[in-house]
């Protein structure tokens, strides 16, 4: 009787433990797979030729974390790529690229007559320092200058990059300014929906100054050695929505 009854309580375990719940084994947690918005896709290859008939071969720059992006000549230095908060500043030239903040005493260049590109994009710019400019060349007709007691700008052409208007001007010493020489090519580009501003500069460096030579003359011609450079690299920026 007594084995009776303990054979019934172990058929009735057994009973229990099939009809209860199997309990899986625990596995590890696997990270999900990184993946990038579409609007974060790589930036295309064939925005220029990789090759132009001269032979100038070119490069890809592409910020995924910005979703910016533009080519320049494969022969160049840089990129030095600076950034902070929602802005982000990149410099590529024809001699050699300092990083953003060196002191001009430990910058030292080889190549006389060189060029430097820096392109600056700032989300949502909050600063209006810009505004003045914007205005004096929307007020300008293209080859008209104007001028205070430092500097003097002469509005180029206007221009459209997507979403982006603004200007291309260069921006130079007035007469009376007695500093040391500065000429720039520059684009000034706003997106009135978002806010955003893109500033492109097109710099002379160590610019060979011949004896009688007129130092804004000679910066001319080194600037427009490089504009077909300069404007493609303009051309080819791509700026993704976000």
């Amino acid at each position: 009787m007594k084995k009776t009854f303990l054979l019934l309580l172990f058929s009735l375990a057994l009973l229990l433990s099939a009809c209860e719940p199997e309990t899986p084994a625990v596995q590890p947690t696997q990270p999900a797979a990184a993946t990038l918005p579409p609007t974060l896709t790589p930036l295309p290859t064939d925005i220029l030729p990789t090759e132009e008939p001269s032979g100038q071969a070119w490069s890809i720059y592409d910020n995924l974390a910005f979703g910016f992006g533009f080519l320049y000549p494969s022969g160049w230095f840089g990129p030095d790529e600076y950034a902070v908060d929602t802005t982000l500043r990149v410099a590529v030239g024809s001699d050699v690229v300092y990083p953003y903040g060196t002191s001009r005493e430990e910058q030292v260049y080889q190549l006389s007559d060189s060029y430097y590109v820096v392109l600056q994009y700032t989300q949502n710019n909050q600063n209006t320092t810009w505004n003045d400019t914007y205005q004096t060349l929307a007020g300008l007709q293209d080859g008209e200058s104007r001028s205070d007691a430092r500097s003097l700008i002469t509005r180029v052409r206007q221009l459209e990059l997507g979403p982006f208007k603004g200007f291309e001007y260069i921006a130079t010493l007035s007469e009376t300014a007695q500093t040391e020489p500065f000429y720039s090519r520059e684009v000034l580009l706003v997106d009135e929906q978002t806010g955003d501003l893109l500033t492109i500069s097109g710099s002379p460096n160590n610019v060979t100054v011949g004896a009688g030579m007129d130092w804004r003359e000679a910066y001319r011609l080194v600037d427009e050695a490089y504009l077909s450079l300069f404007h493609q690299m303009v051309d080819s920026i791509v700026v993704r929505s976000r």
